[in-house]
């Protein structure tokens, strides 16, 4: 079933995530193809740091000002919003210890894949089980799926 309207731009930004996400678990390159990624862990750093700034924090902001309160209004899924949100938290916190420590050492390398792994299971819960609930309570009348700007 393809996505609600309103929900394939999120979608599109999830799709690069997960690229960044396997990125970051690999410590590389997705493959020898990839010459976008830098295999230089200090280029990683300064890459994830935009990708954060420019993307994914305007991305969280639409999710915790638009539509997870629209989300919140059904009650089956107000456990689900609160899981996602406490998953935000989580990802600015490690932005923020990331942010805060430029020094490229195991520790480091660590943080970054476990970003990675946090980025991932992030977006997998939107889209295997938030994104389907609001589409099939649209679908039913239960809510309407607001336009995300």
């Amino acid at each position: 079933m393809p996505r609600h309207s309103t929900l394939i731009p999120l979608s599109h930004d999830h799709h690069e995530a997960l690229l960044i996400a396997l990125r970051l678990k690999k410590g590389g390159p997705t493959s020898q193809h990839d010459h976008l990624w830098p295999t230089d862990t200090a280029k990683q750093l300064h890459y994830l740091k935009v990708f954060f700034e420019n993307e994914l924090l305007p991305h969280f902001k639409l999710e915790e000002e638009i539509l997870f309160p629209v989300a919140s209004k059904l009650d089956e899924l107000r456990p689900l919003v609160e899981k996602l949100l406490a998953q935000h938290t989580i990802m600015k916190g490690m932005m923020d210890q990331i942010s805060k420590n430029d020094s490229i050492d195991e520790s480091m390398k660590k943080t970054l894949t476990d970003f990675g792994v946090q980025l991932e299971s992030h977006i997998r819960t939107e889209e295997r089980e938030l994104f389907p609930k609001l589409e099939e309570a649209e679908k039913e009348g239960r809510i309407v799926l607001p336009e995300l700007k």
